[in-house]
């Protein structure tokens, strides 16, 4: 049962029926509706306040040890970094965690060819000797893949008509 919804039942049916009727109806201990009836009005403390504040300020993208700091540096306020983690749970305020890359793509291997060049660039005429790489490009939610090639058969490495 929601603590605040409780309360305001309670509140509604007060005039028909005592508190401790209704808490036993619901199974619920007295205490137990007198302790939220206490926090329903309790006004957020201003540390909570400020931690909100902050949270939103950075859109989300700090974590509490961050927000810690922060107190300590620009508002000089002494506070430990679970409380403020505790704060920032009860809020629903985390931060946002970075989806990390995936490395390989399921269900493809990487395969290595064995280095069959050995350093050895020279090339006495066109198309003989061909390397090649791939690098991937996160696009968005997708993957791009740009393969280059270069062809070997000149003795220096200057961008001319003829290779470009």
């Amino acid at each position: 049962m929601v603590p605040e919804v409780f309360v305001e039942v309670v509140e509604a049916f007060k005039d028909r029926y005592t508190a401790t009727d209704i808490c036993r109806c619901f199974e619920i201990p007295r205490s137990t509706y007198y302790r939220w009836r206490a926090g329903v009005n309790r006004e957020m403390p201003e540390l909570h306040q400020l931690i909100i504040t902050i949270c939103k300020q950075l859109s989300h993208r700090v974590g509490h040890r961050m927000v810690t700091d922060l107190l300590r540096k620009d508002h000089e306020i002494k506070v430990n970094r679970k409380t403020v983690q505790k704060v920032m749970q009860k809020y629903d305020i985390q931060c946002r965690v970075k989806v990390k890359r995936q490395k390989h793509i399921a269900g493809e291997s990487n395969i290595v060819v064995s280095n069959l060049l050995k350093q050895n660039f020279k090339a006495d005429q066109p198309n003989q000797k061909w390397v090649t790489d791939i690098t991937y490009l996160p696009y968005g939610p997708k993957m791009l893949y740009l393969s280059t090639i270069m062809v070997y058969w000149t003795q220096d490495f200057r961008h001319e008509k003829r290779m470009c």
